[in-house]
């Protein structure tokens, strides 16, 4: 099948034969109209996404609004999320991990990818019932303990799980050290050219440590990589999370990885919490997570080696930080809001002292 890109690709004769391809819809309904809205503008997204209002020829269980998520109609956003692997990550990982990751996600009616050009489309359950996480207004301390234990039941799902961890699609700090020496490589890069930028968002001492950490980032990786590894959303902010009652639904997967268990937890504490909300609550959070763990039949692993393992997650959010900064499309007011807000969140990095853990 074509993969859509357009509004003007998404017919009702391609959506009838996606839908019956995977058996999501009765062979003898077809989608009689589709009209495609495009939502989620100026957020910063590597990809499109629609929401598509759809009629059927007779009674369907098929939701009558599908969520659509394709490549970025921007060429140079295209081609970056390409190289990374984003669009095929978060489509193998609806393929074969989202029914066995252990935490809610949206239902995948169908999912396809083009290996050879890199383009994918996604059908997805709308979420639009439910409440959107807000990164910039930030969550409750509640929420952020919801989060908290669905990320731990995720975590202890796939604890050191040498399956999932020798799946060639999936990123990770498996690939050393060539794949760290890249990554750095492309950290340096983007620090370079955004030196400027975020020398008026990040505050003086993180900037300090941001510009450190370009030369240590490859042996901070190693050492994440020498300890437990498992199975991380690897973007876990509250743009890609949607509350429902006692539950968090996870939405996002284009980063999804393989390494230390904490990265998810500092990315997602760090820049979901106003600053004192975080230093007067962190490490009961932390709490939260290691009993989780253990709930869910977890061993061994120490308050000491959490701690350890937090603190360089916190290092490694500078990652994504930098390189959204230097390729994603940052340039509208929502964006830069955005940025500014999660940026002076940051400060989480030089609390822990963090620059502690960068080689000299």
């Amino acid at each position: 099948m074509t993969i859509p890109r357009t509004n003007d690709d998404f017919t009702p004769d391609w959506l009838t034969a996606a839908l019956h391809s995977n058996r999501r819809l009765p062979m003898m309904t077809i989608v009689k109209s589709l009209t495609p809205e495009r939502i989620g503008q100026g957020r910063g997204f590597a990809g499109s996404i629609r929401r598509l209002n759809v009629s059927y020829s007779s009674d369907s269980e098929m939701p009558h609004t599908i969520v659509a998520k394709s490549p970025s109609a921007d060429l140079k956003i295209r081609d970056y999320a390409i190289r990374d692997g984003m669009y095929q990550r978060e489509t193998m990982f609806y393929r074969e991990l989202a029914t066995e990751s252990g935490i809610p996600v949206p239902d995948c009616y169908f999912a396809d990818l083009d290996p050879d050009f890199g383009d994918f489309v996604l059908l997805l359950e709308d979420l639009i019932a439910l409440e959107e996480g807000d990164e910039i207004a930030g969550c409750s301390l509640a929420q952020a303990a919801l989060v908290v234990r669905s990320l731990a039941r995720l975590h202890a799902r796939w604890w050191n799980d040498g399956g999932v961890a020798g799946l060639d699609w999936l990123g990770g700090d498996a690939d050393i050290p060539t794949g760290t020496k890249t990554l750095q490589a492309r950290y340096q890069d983007a620090w370079g050219r955004t030196t400027d930028t975020l020398a008026d968002i990040y505050a003086p001492e993180l900037f300090m440590i941001a510009d450190k950490f370009g030369d240590g980032l490859s042996a901070v990786l190693e050492a994440s990589a020498s300890g437990n590894q498992t199975l991380n959303h690897g973007d876990c902010h509250l743009g890609n999370l949607f509350f429902r009652d006692d539950e968090v639904v996870f939405t996002d997967w284009q980063n999804v990885m393989v390494t230390s268990p904490a990265l998810d937890i500092a990315y997602f504490i760090q820049g979901s919490l106003p600053v004192e909300t975080r230093r007067s609550h962190e490490r009961e959070l932390l709490d939260i997570y290691l009993s989780t763990l253990r709930e869910n039949g977890v061993t061994g692993y120490s308050p000491d080696q959490l701690i350890e393992d937090y603190r360089r997650g916190l290092l490694r959010t500078l990652i994504p930080s930098v390189l959204s900064v230097a390729n994603l499309d940052m340039e509208t007011p929502q964006a830069r809001e955005l940025v500014q807000t999660i940026s002076g969140r940051m400060i989480g990095i030089a609390d822990w002292d963090c620059d502690d853990l960068i080689p000299n």
